[in-house]
């Protein structure tokens, strides 16, 4: 009695093993192998369900137990914020494996190219599924499978083509094989039979060409013959202190040191602070303006992350979350305001015409966002953009920079939100990602978080980490920095941005629909 039992649930335990399997591919276990196979068991469990709704089920439950599990810091925030968040990421999860099933309930699983059309199928659905978490109602852009691989070198050249969807689309195209191996395992009763696995033979063929074309262009990727010297000073200031009035002159006198002794390392061509570095409106405030100017006039210009304050003619405030580059002599000679805001943590949506949802969140005033990306350029010529904070998910707003004239891009942030936790390791994994999409380098500063220089090949270099390699402290690092080339040759994807996953989720797209279409035909038929 206690097999069939079993056997009853063995759908459910296939999906949360794909949950869990697509959990442990990113930060804190980064196990990044398990992303090869980590669909297996819910395409299978797909293959052998019966009915759209318990497929939907499926896909839900593993998209539940990836995204609880690997977003589960947004519960310092917002208990609400983070299940709300997880259970609609699942339901792209969900609509994947309902995608899948009309496949293979129309075609099966036994003819070679039949299956070999599945595995191009699946790849493109998950690839345009993916781009419309990212960009539908502002997006989520996070965690997409080929982020797991950012480790990988070789691999990650792909997203200069498709962006982190074409590094997904080829996770995908595995899974979908290995799957079909192990359907075909089951339907014969664990005998494997002698004709070929041409499937699965093929999909690790295509891996083949795409590590080594990858590996060709990450040895071929030179760095630019600028040479900067930047220092990053990473505040370690904690989140319940940085607006409150009692720590002020602690964080004064932490950027006065940190800065201090950055400068006396020697030349500096530019010192980078943290997102909102300082406790108020450099603009406005002249505490603040005192200590970016003393440091600033030692001889290196700083870039300071602040908030901004701007009045309308009716002298209504608007605030931006900002970034400043004071020159040597304390004056401003850029700014950039923030573009991409984050619901709930910058502003409030709807807010105006529900006013109950200004508790739900610990901000007292909503920033707006910027029009444009900015681009900065130093004494020597070097140019560079700013994300500041989670915009280093956007791709397009890198790609936006890079096709402005950036050849560095500087993502200011403040991690302290959820640290100590994975997230500050999950969010520069993204960082990896928009630097092989632009071919142009990286730094990172943080006030907690991983602070580093990421090159052009999507390397990760010269992380600050203290004794403990923990990423919570306050510090500083000096990195030797090549902008990419003025003369860049523009990736495709710098050039077409999501035209290919774009195309590719399109196409998929209208061969659900369409085998979704002749499913209901067939069974009108039948009824008939």
């Amino acid at each position: 009695m206690a097999f069939p039992t079993l056997r009853k649930y063995l759908p459910e335990a296939a999906a949360v093993a794909s949950g869990a399997l697509l959990s442990i591919s990113f930060a804190p276990m980064e196990v990044s192998e398990a992303a090869w196979l980590a669909l297996v068991p819910l395409l299978v469990a797909v293959r052998f369900a019966v009915g759209l709704r318990e497929v939907f089920r499926l896909g839900f439950i593993s998209g539940s137990v990836f995204w609880l599990t690997s977003i589960w810091w947004i519960s310092r925030v917002s208990y609400v914020g983070w299940l709300a968040l997880a259970f609609y990421c699942a339901l792209y999860v969900g609509a994947f494996a309902a995608a899948a099933y009309l496949w293979l309930r129309r075609f099966g699983h036994e003819r070679l190219w039949i299956n070999v059309g599945f595995m191009v199928y699946a790849a493109c659905a998950w690839a345009g599924l993916e781009l419309m978490r990212s960009t539908f109602a502002s997006g989520f852009a996070w965690n997409a499978l080929g982020v797991s691989q950012y480790h990988n070198v070789a691999l990650l050249q792909g997203a200069a083509w498709g962006g982190v969807y074409a590094v997904s689309a080829l996770l995908v195209w595995i899974n979908a094989g290995l799957a079909l191996t192990a359907m075909r395992y089951i339907q014969r009763g664990g005998f494997w039979g002698r004709r070929p696995h041409v499937e699965l033979m093929l999909g690790f063929l295509v891996l083949a060409i795409a590590f080594f074309s990858g590996a060709r262009r990450a040895r071929d990727l030179h760095p630019g013959e600028a040479e900067l010297r930047v220092a990053l000073i990473q505040t370690g200031i904690p989140q319940d202190d940085k607006w409150d009035s009692n720590t002020v002159n602690t964080i004064y006198r932490r950027l006065t040191e940190l800065t201090t002794a950055a400068l006396r390392t020697g030349p500096l061509d530019l010192i980078i602070w943290p997102e909102t570095a300082l406790p108020d409106d450099v603009r406005y405030s002249e505490p603040s303006y005192k200590v970016v100017y003393d440091l600033c006039t030692n001889g290196a210009p700083i870039l300071v992350g602040s908030m901004d304050t701007q009045w309308v003619d009716d002298r209504q405030p608007i605030y931006y979350n900002s970034s400043f580059l004071f020159d040597e002599e304390g004056i401003v000679v850029g700014s950039y305001e923030k573009q991409h805001l984050v619901p709930f943590g910058e502003y409030v949506p709807l807010s105006g015409t529900f006013p109950f949802l200004k508790g739900m969140t610990p901000i007292e005033e909503s920033f707006s966002p910027g029009k444009k990306s900015t681009v900065f350029e130093l004494k020597d010529g070097s140019t560079f953009s700013v994300l500041i904070c989670f915009e280093d998910t956007i791709a397009r707003l890198a790609r936006k920079a890079v096709r402005a004239g950036a050849r560095l891009l500087v993502n200011q942030t403040n991690d302290a939100w959820f640290d100590p936790s994975s997230a500050s390791r999950q969010h520069m994994a993204q960082c990896v990602l928009r630097v092989v999409e632009t071919g142009v380098p990286a730094v990172r500063v943080a006030n907690t978080g991983v602070s580093c220089y990421i090159d052009r090949r999507g390397i990760v270099r010269k992380q600050l980490l203290n004794e403990q390699g923990g990423t919570v402290f306050p510090g500083f690092g000096t990195v030797l920095i090549n902008p990419a080339p003025e003369a860049l040759p523009q990736t495709f994807y710098v050039q077409r941005g999501e035209l290919l996953p774009a195309a590719a989720g399109f196409a998929a797209l209208a061969m659900a629909l369409i085998l979704r279409r002749a499913r209901r035909a067939g069974a009108a038929a039948i009824a008939e």
